[in-house]
């Protein structure tokens, strides 16, 4: 999406919390819940495709779309992104944790059949991609009834993105993404990328 390209990094709807930062609705013709019916197969076809990153990446009910050549700075800017280091950092949770073993023995695992102990699978789901443990491979179906996604290692999807990524310090992918964020005309500091990002301390 030539859009997406252009700006690295936006929002599907606009969001008054980061009313800086681009969003689709702001450059489609329609608005609020419109965009939404408009442009629904967008976050899944161009995903699948390859030809952009589509996640729960600022929380879990704000999705974005992000550029492939913004992807691996934002991946870099994590930093240590090992599911054990962060689940004994109390970093993600338990169930998050067991979501991630299970799709890592398993392989790519539709979302109905993700095991889950207690609480909200969804929820948990987002965590992982906001850590770039997890993302959604392809669809089940397109039909009501059949509609949902199989997941898969981030990884394993974007195996690109995360081999440029290992090319980038983490001080580095995060000045990158300040100052791409600054482009923008947001009032934007470490600390509130790192807060949005969830970047732990160096």
């Amino acid at each position: 999406m030539p859009y997406v390209e252009s700006v690295g990094i936006c929002t599907w709807r606009h969001q008054a919390k980061y009313a800086w930062l681009p969003s689709l609705e702001n450059v489609t013709p329609w608005s609020g819940a419109e965009v939404t019916n408009q442009t629904w197969f967008w976050k899944d076809d161009l995903h699948i495709e390859r030809k952009l990153f589509f996640g729960m990446l600022l929380a879990p009910d704000i999705p974005v779309f992000v550029s492939l050549a913004f992807l691996p700075y934002l991946i870099a800017a994590q930093g240590d992104i090992d599911a054990e280091t962060l689940y004994e950092k109390g970093l993600i949770a338990s169930n998050a944790r067991h979501i991630y073993q299970h799709i890592l023995q398993n392989g790519r695992t539709p979302t109905a059949a993700i095991p889950m102990q207690k609480g909200s699978r969804m929820l948990y789901l987002a965590s992982l991609q906001q850590k770039f443990l997890l993302t959604k491979y392809d669809l089940t179906g397109r039909n009501r009834g059949t509609y949902g996604y199989r997941w898969c290692l981030c990884e394993e999807a974007f195996p690109e993105s995360f081999e440029a990524a290992g090319r980038i310090g983490v001080a580095d992918a995060r000045n990158y993404v300040v100052a791409h964020f600054r482009g923008f005309g947001g009032e934007i500091t470490p600390e509130t990328a790192a807060r949005m990002f969830r970047w732990q301390p160096l």
